[in-house]
């Protein structure tokens, strides 16, 4: 059953009880891996991020270095409950492994502890063992080294002994790990690329954490849509015994990114099998059921004093060019120029979320009359090589509507400092804008534009404020809601 439609990528979920909890990567959104929780593995919730803020990871986050991340930041990771708080590892290829804990999946989390300052790793898993030894399971994805590796970890959590690590899978591409024991056997589920790109996932066992590993596959896409392939994910458990692989599709290129599906598992002989119309471990994108989709939130009122969980920024945002308390009920924008000169695509503070692949629409309120000569604000469709966004602008003293492709705005008639801005998306990954003084009657501007993917993202529905002639003027922000057909 395919159950998030959008860019829900890298996941693991594990079961605490009767909770699921789910750990995304960002890459290069702020703040850095998302949270959400479920009680059915279907309709999901947001709930917060393990990295407050990116810039706790290095200088490369700051917005005046804005671009350098690109496509980077914070990759795949791996949740686990172990001695009664929630651990998160993670790395990010430029600056290295790390850790983060916390008591509940909703935070607070400690300040990420960096574990090795080694580069290109990516992919760790711990494994606590029951005679009191620790493991991480970690991938480094070099032309010549891209294996799966065992590396001791302490107890604690708190180190790992790189200099000791031993390849536990020599084939070349091993990537995605998730290690767990059951039942006196340890498994490592991961995936490998094969020939055109294609992903396949792959699972290990072994009676010893040193192996010998014996390995076989675990789900393989079919078809014309196979670089819709299922791969990275985790094999999670249910009260009742029984088991799902929860995956993401796709190793990009589309424009909602990689989203997730829930396929049920049984073991046979020790080993776990997927179950799937076409066949045990076989998957064509057409199989999924899409009737029962889930749900996750989108709207949000900018009335509770804090950005509700779903939103990331572009980067680490400009903490003094943002506000919740200075316009009561309204998110503040203050507008300043992009980073390299390029308008949307390094425009300071950028509010995004996911983007569904489903038809939709999505509107906001944006009360303008604060934008000084030269600023912009409005909604947009965020992707860092093509962004695309309807938007208020002032100029020669008055404020126009606008279409702004990149850096590049093509100017609309006159309009009131108060606009209802509105995208619709349809069904082929295209967008059109619309525009009302009041939110009824809506005028088409511009033309249809194509949703893109990007730097490891699908294309993000966004929030922006910006001036390239200052650093000056300000947009309020109210109401937004995004509605699927």
């Amino acid at each position: 059953m395919l159950v998030l439609d959008g860019d829900y990528s890298d996941p693991d979920v594990i079961r605490v009880d009767d909770t699921y909890w789910m750990i995304t990567s960002t890459i290069h959104c702020s703040p850095g891996m998302a949270v959400l929780s479920s009680t059915d593995l279907r309709h999901w919730r947001h709930v917060g991020h393990c990295i407050p803020d990116l810039r706790v990871l290095g200088p490369a986050y700051e917005h005046a270095a804005m671009g350098s991340r690109f496509g980077r930041g914070v990759y795949a990771g791996s949740l686990r409950f172990h001695d009664g708080r929630y651990w998160v590892h993670f790395t990010t290829v430029d600056e290295g492994i790390f850790v983060t804990t916390a008591e509940h999946p909703a935070g607070p989390w400690t300040e990420p502890l960096m574990l090795s300052d080694e580069k290109m790793w990516d992919d760790p898993c711990p494994l606590w063992d029951t005679d009191g030894t620790a493991w991480l399971v970690a991938s480094n994805p070099g032309p010549a080294r891209w294996f799966s590796y065992l590396i001791p970890m302490s107890p604690d959590g708190r180190s790992i002994a790189m200099d000791r690590r031993q390849i536990i899978d020599a084939t070349q591409t091993s990537e995605g790990n998730k290690i767990f024991s059951r039942q006196g056997t340890y498994y490592v589920l991961h995936n490998e690329v094969h020939s055109h790109g294609d992903r396949l996932a792959v699972i290990m066992r072994s009676t010893s954490i040193h192996g010998p590993w014996q390995k076989r596959t675990l789900l393989r896409g079919l078809g014309p849509d196979r670089s819709r392939e299922p791969n990275q994910g985790a094999l999670v458990d249910h009260p009742d015994g029984t088991w799902s692989f929860v995956t993401h599709h796709g190793r990009g290129g589309y424009a909602d990114g990689r989203p997730v599906s829930v396929l049920p598992v049984s073991w046979e002989e020790g080993w776990p099998v997927v179950l799937t119309p076409s066949g045990p471990g076989l998957l064509s994108w057409g199989d999924l059921d899409v009737s029962g989709l889930g749900s996750v939130q989108r709207d949000d009122s900018f009335a509770s004093g804090s950005l509700a969980p779903q939103w990331e920024w572009t980067n680490a945002p400009l903490d003094d060019h943002w506000s919740l308390t200075e316009c009561p009920g309204a998110l503040r924008l203050r507008a300043r120029p992009s980073a390299r000169g390029d308008g949307l695509a390094t425009a300071a503070n950028l509010l995004t979320q996911r983007t569904s692949a489903r038809p939709g629409w999505a509107r906001v309120v944006v009360e303008a009359a604060g934008l000084t000569e030269g600023a912009s604000a409005g909604l947009c469709h965020y992707s860092t090589h093509n962004p695309v966004g309807i938007g208020v602008h002032r100029t020669a003293g008055v404020l126009r509507v606008g279409i702004t492709v990149g850096a590049d705005t093509s100017l609309g008639p006159e309009v009131p400092d108060r606009m209802v801005l509105r995208t619709d998306v349809g069904a082929a990954d295209h967008a059109t804008f619309s525009y009302s003084p009041d939110g009824d009657a809506f005028v088409p501007l511009g033309d249809s534009y194509r949703l893109e993917w990007s730097s490891y993202r699908g294309s993000r529905l966004g929030l922006f404020a910006y001036n390239e002639l200052a650093d000056a003027g300000v947009a309020d922000f109210r109401e937004f809601r995004y509605e699927l057909s």
